[in-house]
């Protein structure tokens, strides 16, 4: 879970005050010329410090995980619902650079299609729920249990994820020798399918 820091909302006050003076002044004089640079150089900084953000977050995703699963997400369709909000999220900006680090790093990246359920999907038990956009905490209905909506999301994209590189034989699930007798398991994974002439499996 990561905090939003929302550099656009931070900046709203000084952005809306520049475009009021613009508004004031003659299209083409020189004061209209210098309001205009400053509002270009302030949402360039804006640019930067969403650029910046989706860097540092994706670095971190990348150096914590050999499997990284996201969502496909129709970042378009909701910027039309809700621009500026889905802007300061920039979801897929940290999508795609996350991408390009696995792959540059030789880890395994795969996304789920956007038509998969995973909002309102209890994470404990997979009963569905139908959620609204002010809902950010639900009690499941079958298991009665109180989840944070979107870690739920997360952890249902993660499980959806998993049982698609399994089906298409990408993955084996596997138990290292030092769980075997552990009361406490993590997930272990191994790569299934290799290139012409690879021999030995690796682990993932």
């Amino acid at each position: 879970m990561v905090d939003n820091p929302k550099f656009l909302k931070q900046s709203k006050t000084k952005l809306n005050q520049l475009q009021r003076q613009l508004a004031r002044r003659s299209k083409g004089s020189n004061r209209w010329q210098k309001t205009k640079q400053r509002i270009n150089k302030l949402h360039g900084k804006i640019s930067r410090q969403r650029l910046d953000f989706a860097h540092k977050i994706s670095r971190q995703i990348t150096n914590e995980n050999d499997i990284l699963v996201f969502e496909d997400l129709n970042v378009k369709g909701m910027q039309k619902f809700n621009g500026s909000m889905v802007a300061d999220n920039v979801m897929g900006l940290i999508t795609q650079l996350s991408k390009y680090k696995t792959e540059l790093e030789g880890k395994l990246y795969h996304e789920i299609g956007r038509f998969e359920k995973s909002t309102g999907v209890c994470s404990e038990c997979g009963q569905h729920h139908v959620l609204t956009l002010n809902d950010r905490y639900f009690t499941c209905t079958a298991c009665e249990t109180n989840q944070n909506r979107d870690l739920s999301a997360a952890k249902s994209i993660a499980k959806t994820g998993e049982l698609d590189l399994i089906a298409a034989g990408i993955v084996a699930r596997v138990t290292p020798t030092s769980q075997q007798k552990s009361a406490i398991k993590t997930k272990v994974f191994e790569l299934s399918k290799f290139a012409v002439g690879t021999e030995k499996k690796e682990a993932a």
